[in-house]
């Protein structure tokens, strides 16, 4: 009898434990607590998940005396974004689990200098920020930063969220690559993945190898692609039969435009056998009489003007390794990148250099010497 008095308890404790689960409601509360005497405006922006799928919410946080509420909805955890409203480049990231009940505090001013208590990730997050000093942090400085945490924590969700959220691997890629390959599976996870936002590790930028690890989804030896062209509809562009190749990806709404335009100009003439060099822009605009009008503006000769209304999305595009708009490469004679990056001075004094270096004298077990033919397609004059 008593046994079945005990079973019967147990049974009742199963009933229950859903329906105190369930009382934890789809929803996060931010409270600001800031000096009496600060006042500012903060956005609020975060990935509320629900069961319709979610979606981007954003609101606003009025500093008023030091102190502001926000009240929150979410079903899965998710990562909250807050940007200064009176200056872009200034922003932090928190982690948040529906339930949670964050205080941010701190002088208002300084993001890298606010506490945040609420859950354990968010604070360890905040922790590491003002330890490193994060917010005045440049990028090889911040890297250096991540590398150590994610070294000493390769087994935490949080070395997988630092490294989505706070490393730049659009501009270190490889460094990138090379450090999350080393975060154990079950910290980097896809779902972790999704939560950050970061779509480019599930395929745009970066491919899944057999062992689970990340790769580049860049080819180093993508030594051929095919644009669309203006002079004869399409232009074939074979990086290896050349002393150096000058790659420009562009949009007509590109601020830097028209001094680019001129640096290509000049190097076309300084350069100005076709069949030694490579020297293209490429207009990424998915609009043909937008790219029309921008090379006849323009007036650049001898160079190839082409189009890939695909964008960086396309499938040659990712394999040359496309990660933004403008965008410069530079390949030497064999056809490997030498530079590749959103810097024009540095592209162009780097094809520079390849143009002028000396070529050695070719053995009779080495590369055949290129023919007019191999190259007559990669440039018009």
């Amino acid at each position: 009898m008593n046994k079945l008095r005990l079973d019967i308890r147990f049974a009742w404790l199963f009933l229950l434990i859903p329906l105190f689960s369930g009382c934890v409601k789809n929803e996060f509360k931010i409270e600001f607590q800031f000096p009496k005497d600060f006042f500012g405006n903060y956005i609020v922006r975060y990935y509320a998940h629900d069961s319709r799928g979610g979606t981007w919410i954003e609101q606003t946080a009025s500093i008023q005396d030091g102190v502001a509420f926000v009240d929150g909805i979410t079903r899965l955890p998710t990562i909250v974004y807050i940007y200064d409203a009176s200056s872009d480049s200034k922003s932090t990231a928190i982690y948040v689990e529906r339930g949670d009940k964050i205080k941010i505090s701190g002088e208002g001013n300084d993001m890298s200098s606010w506490t945040v208590t609420g859950n354990k990730t968010s604070e360890r997050w905040s922790s590491w920020r003002k330890e490193n000093k994060i917010g005045s942090a440049d990028n090889s400085r911040l890297e250096k930063h991540i590398d150590e945490f994610v070294k000493k924590n390769s087994s935490d969700k949080l070395s997988a969220i630092i490294m989505l959220i706070e490393w730049n691997r659009r501009e270190n890629p490889e460094g990138f690559l090379k450090l999350w390959n080393s975060i154990s599976k079950g910290a980097r996870s896809q779902e972790i993945i999704e939560m950050c936002g970061a779509t480019d590790l599930l395929g745009v930028e970066f491919t899944t190898k057999a062992d689970g690890n990340l790769a580049s989804a860049k080819d180093p030896k993508f030594n051929k692609v095919v644009f669309r062209s203006r002079d004869n509809g399409v232009d074939t562009l074979i990086f290896n039969k050349v002393k150096g190749t000058l790659l420009y990806f562009f949009t007509d709404n590109n601020s830097a435009r028209h001094e680019t335009a001129d640096t290509i100009r000049n190097l076309s003439k300084a350069f100005p056998d076709s069949l030694k060099r490579i020297i293209s822009d490429i207009a990424v605009d998915c609009d043909s009489m937008t790219w029309t009008m921008a090379i006849r503006n323009d007036s650049i000769t001898g160079v190839v003007r082409a189009w890939q209304p695909k964008g960086i999305a396309e499938d040659e595009m990712v394999k040359l390794g496309i990660v933004r708009i403008p965008w410069f490469i530079v390949k030497d004679k064999d056809g490997n990148e030498s530079y590749a990056g959103d810097d024009l001075k540095k592209a162009a004094d780097q094809f520079r250099k390849e143009m002028n270096k000396t070529t050695a004298k070719k053995t009779a077990t080495g590369n055949a010497v290129t023919s007019k033919s191999d190259t007559t397609k990669n440039n018009k004059k």
